[in-house]
């Protein structure tokens, strides 16, 4: 009965070739298994998707100048450019920091290969080439640059399918589209307020006061537009 019991508990415990291995080593390697599971893809994607940030975010600014039409230095105050490289520059880092808050919710939102391919466009092309590029992309690529520029100029986010499928089928939009205002800083830091010379409800970066003299000229040059593009 003994010699039983015996042999009946020595066959509840996993072999290995040089004969049984502990519950404790079992447990130690499903626990190791698991964390290099759970942690490898996270470490391979974000090292696919931010090889160099920093040129990340020098491509994203170049990218958005030739889309919105506005100069990279009114996008990132405190950019300096290299006169060597321009992929080489310092994208700055200002108080608001807008761009940090629109990059990251393009890279978390976006599909991923198509936020790579617009940067790899900034990358390889001269600015007045990036807009022919990117017409030139796919639908996908495409439209998300189309919600990059309403993210700029309107602090909220267009799903590109959505926009894709309202360019489709225009007759068939009898509501406006979805959108989703990122944050309070998103909306105030619109860069449709500084063209038309205002500001949104319940804030203002104007002096005190500001309300007693004349607006300013509709018809006089902004200068917050790139001269390249105009």
């Amino acid at each position: 009965m003994d010699q039983r019991r015996e042999r009946n508990e020595e066959s509840t415990e996993p072999l290995t070739q040089s004969g049984k291995i502990s519950r404790r080593a079992m447990l130690a390697g499903t626990v190791a298994t698991t964390a290099v599971a759970v942690v490898l893809p996270l470490s391979n994607l974000a090292y696919a998707q931010t090889s160099n940030p920093s040129q990340d975010m020098v491509a994203f600014l170049l990218l958005s100048e030739a889309l919105t039409g506005v100069n990279r230095q009114t996008l990132a105050p405190e950019f300096s450019a290299d006169a060597n490289d321009i992929l080489n520059s310092d994208p700055g880092v200002d108080p608001i920091n807008i761009k940090n808050s629109y990059f990251d919710w393009i890279n978390s939102h976006a599909v991923p290969s198509s936020f790579t391919k617009l940067l790899q466009i900034a990358k390889d092309n001269p600015p007045r080439d990036i807009i022919p590029k990117v017409n030139g992309s796919d639908d996908a690529t495409r439209f998300l640059a189309r919600s990059i520029v309403l993210l700029w100029y309107l602090g909220s986010w267009y799903e590109p399918g959505d926009l894709k499928d309202a360019a489709a089928s225009p007759e068939s939009v009898r509501a406006p589209i979805t959108q989703k205002v990122l944050s309070a800083k998103s909306y105030t830091q619109g860069l449709v307020w500084q063209i038309v010379g205002a500001h949104p409800m319940g804030y203002s970066n104007l002096q005190f006061g500001y309300w007693s003299r004349d607006p300013r000229d509709p018809n006089s040059p902004v200068d917050l537009f790139s001269p390249a593009k105009f």
